[in-house]
């Protein structure tokens, strides 16, 4: 089964459906590939999956930013305490959005959309649970 890296039309679907309103907290799980490998077929040029992903968070950060959002927290994994090969990750940010609509602006600007390639191109695997961000301070 291929890894899901991007969310499906029924998890945008209700997330979109849900309070446009209040603040939200994203927990990023992430595992990176060895080799980056991007979809387009272009060469990595040798980058490390984690080197691909560093290129869109740098854009991601801007963007982030941009839409009145903070980076919270990240740190790279140091040992798996409790679960299976498909619970380690490599790395774990938080970040708070103002707003599931300011997140939905964030990952629809073209900046954006065009340094994803990266972020697909570095990870092997993700998931993104999103939480209430009331008690992340803004």
């Amino acid at each position: 089964m291929t890894a899901l890296i991007e969310p499906t039309l029924a998890q945008l679907e209700a997330f979109s459906k849900a309070d446009q309103t209040s603040p939200i907290a994203m927990v990023n799980l992430l595992k990176f590939r060895d080799k980056a490998e991007y979809e387009d077929g272009r060469d990595a040029k040798g980058l490390s999956g984690r080197d691909a992903y560093g290129l869109y968070s740098v854009v991601a950060l801007q963007k982030i930013t941009e839409v009145g959002g903070r980076f919270f927290w990240g740190g790279m994994s140091e040992q798996l305490v409790i679960g299976d090969a498909d619970s380690d990750w490599d790395m774990v940010a938080i970040v708070r959005y103002p707003t599931r609509a300011a997140f939905l602006r964030m990952i629809a600007m073209p900046d954006y959309l065009a340094a994803s390639v990266h972020r697909v191109a570095g990870l092997a695997r993700t998931a993104i649970v999103q939480c209430p961000g009331s008690s992340i301070p803004a």
